[in-house]
């Protein structure tokens, strides 16, 4: 009963006390009317509170990242601004052309290269003058000394291969005849052709010898591309005769290359004779790197056999994709399994470009976006190959033979 009591009273004393210091409940003038407005998101459905709908325009201007919209707009290589560089008017307005080659009729096995120009500016959305540094390198090659432009591409029938041919060199002779800007650092601008089956090669040189004269050509490719034309094409007719496995005979018979410092650099393919194809290639001038032997010399070799073959010569830079492994590059025309990684052909170029050899052109070929995957992994790789070029080109500014 003593028990019954106190326990009455200790309730008592702790009802009394909870009202004395009981806590207020806070009146919330505010309060959300449902879940989704009291969310992280509810202050961003006020109609009242959104700004007006913005339409991006076509813009060929370069993209501040902070300022405009990063995947909008015409596309153009690395968010480059375009210029219409075949215009005289434009002459002396830029330094180095990214230009595309929308051409593909030398191919002897898979089609659609000629849709490369197109596959390459869209692998390159991710790069912008705004982001042009990296780890590896300490310059911005979008915003240095050279500018860089994109010029489109060169207009081309799809109906002949011969007369799609002359329009090319025509083209690019009324490029390379362009004043760069920036004199002091070179007197000639330089291009950077996207292709494009490995054909448009021929028509480049061609249009580059006048000022350049001969080149030393350094070909990254899976196959020799010196081919007889009776080896390849079967030698019938001019228009059978001039393809994408062809283009470097042609080339040396007609004077175009360096006696005797051009280099096929990651080859690996099948032969049609076993001497001739051979004892032809180094008639034509070269020597070669197989692919199999970077496992052996590795990275830094391979440069210096490059360096010591080409010495002080002007270099013509030829990039087949297919020198690259499928698995790093499977859009591509004719593809060779066993071949090199990107990052070890990325190191090569950027090798190359330490020593400072002397590039005056380059070309990037036999990309085609419709065996590409989902993840753009082709594109986006030839994207990351013309970005070291623009960094060697940057680095090493060259005089014409003429200066």
């Amino acid at each position: 009963m003593i028990m019954i009591s106190f326990l009455i009273l200790v309730v008592s004393v702790c009802s009394v006390s909870a009202s004395k210091h009981s806590q207020k409940v806070l009146d919330h003038h505010d309060r959300p009317s449902n879940f989704i407005q009291s969310s992280i998101y509810g202050k961003y459905l006020e109609q009242n509170s959104l700004p007006g709908p913005v339409t991006l325009p076509p813009s060929y201007q370069s993209r501040d990242f902070d300022q405009e919209d990063a995947f909008g707009g015409i596309s153009t290589f690395a968010h480059l601004p375009f210029t219409e560089c075949t215009n005289s008017a434009n002459s002396g307005t830029f330094d180095i052309g990214i230009v595309g080659h929308p051409f593909d009729l030398g191919v002897s096995y898979r089609p659609g290269a000629r849709f490369g120009p197109n596959g390459a500016r869209q692998g390159a959305r991710r790069l912008s003058p705004t982001g042009g540094f990296d780890i590896d390198h300490g310059v911005n090659p979008f915003r240095n000394c050279s500018t860089v432009t994109d010029c489109g591409d060169i207009s081309n029938t799809p109906f002949g291969k011969l007369v799609a041919i002359q329009e090319l060199e025509h083209g690019m002779k009324t490029l390379n005849s362009m004043t760069p800007k920036n004199v002091s650092a070179a007197d000639a601008v330089r291009l950077i052709t996207i292709g494009g089956d490995h054909t448009i090669t021929l028509p480049i040189l061609r249009a580059l010898h006048s000022t350049w004269g001969k080149v030393a050509v350094l070909h990254f490719d899976s196959h020799l591309d010196t081919w007889d034309p009776k080896q390849l094409g079967g030698g019938l007719t001019k228009h059978s005769e001039v393809n994408h496995g062809t283009m470097l005979h042609i080339a040396h018979e007609e004077g175009l290359l360096s006696n005797h410092s051009n280099m096929h650099l990651g080859s690996r393919c099948a032969l049609f004779d076993e001497h001739y194809d051979i004892n032809n290639d180094i008639r034509c001038g070269f020597s070669i790197i197989r692919a199999r032997e970077l496992d052996k010399i590795g990275v830094d070799k391979v440069v210096k056999k490059v360096v010591d073959t080409v010495g002080d010569e002007y270099v013509y830079l030829s990039v087949d994709i297919d020198v690259l492994d499928p698995a790093y590059a499977p859009a591509t025309g004719t593809i060779e399994p066993g071949g090199w990684t990107t990052r070890e052909l990325l190191a090569i170029i950027n090798g190359l470009s330490e020593a400072g050899l002397k590039i005056i052109g380059s070309d990037v070929v036999e990309f085609t976006p419709v065996y590409d995957n989902a993840a753009e992994t082709t594109g986006i790789v030839v994207s990351q190959i013309i970005y070291e070029i623009l960094q060697w080109m940057v680095k090493v500014p060259v005089k014409t033979p003429k200066a």
